[in-house]
């Protein structure tokens, strides 16, 4: 099995070309409903500033209840009905999606879970369409392995596997925490801040499991 990273263009649904005027980015964390073109979903939006909240709503949003508010961050119970074109993506490829599915810089990111065959023809589908893919990594897929990181937030998760790759936990190290900062973009502090609080959850979950 194995798992392939994807970035496609939203343009290819209607739906996430009028929210792009109004969110900077939105997560679909999960996807527990589909019956006929109805939805239920869990998601995480960023508004943009100075939009309110019930500017989310739109002809596929019909019922939006806000569950957590962190500034312009809103995770939201998302009721409502898919146009045509993301109903028939999602009964075609969805089985072999990964949550999250991220809408962010007019691009949709996702992974999928499957054999070489599914990839082979979701690639060939993309191409034939139009669907500006670019596939991100190819990997095996182990989904105890996985699972682990599940408890991590995105940024967490990148800031670890970059500090990993560029050999931050070597020793001796490769890359010292002010340099791993400047190259990420980041102060040192808020660097050694996400790092920290990822390794606690990661320790703290892999002791869970064993206690």
């Amino acid at each position: 099995m194995k798992k392939m990273t994807v970035r496609l263009s939203a343009d290819i649904f209607d739906y996430c070309k009028s929210y792009g005027q109004v969110i900077e980015r939105f997560e679909v964390i999960s996807l527990f409903n589909l019956v006929d073109d109805m939805h239920s979903e869990v998601c995480k939006f960023t508004i943009r500033e100075g939009i309110p909240v019930d500017q989310i709503k739109c002809n596929y949003v019909s019922n939006l209840i806000v569950l957590q508010n962190r500034g312009r961050e809103y995770t939201c119970l998302v009721r409502g009905t898919f146009s045509d074109d993301i109903t028939r993506f999602l009964r075609t490829y969805g089985s072999k999606f990964e949550h999250p599915i991220v809408f962010e810089n007019d691009c949709l990111t996702f992974n999928m879970v499957g054999d070489p065959e599914d990839f082979n023809t979701f690639v060939k589908d993309a191409a034939l369409k139009g669907w500006g893919l670019e596939i991100l990594s190819v990997c095996d897929y182990n989904p105890q392995v996985n699972g682990i990181f599940d408890i991590l937030t995105p940024r967490q998760k990148k800031i670890l596997l970059e500090s990993y790759r560029e050999g931050f936990f070597d020793h001796p190290r490769r890359i010292n925490a002010g340099e791993l900062a400047e190259k990420m973009g980041m102060h040192k502090t808020t660097l050694l801040e996400h790092i920290h609080k990822a390794e606690k959850r990661l320790i703290g979950h892999i002791l869970e499991q064993v206690a």
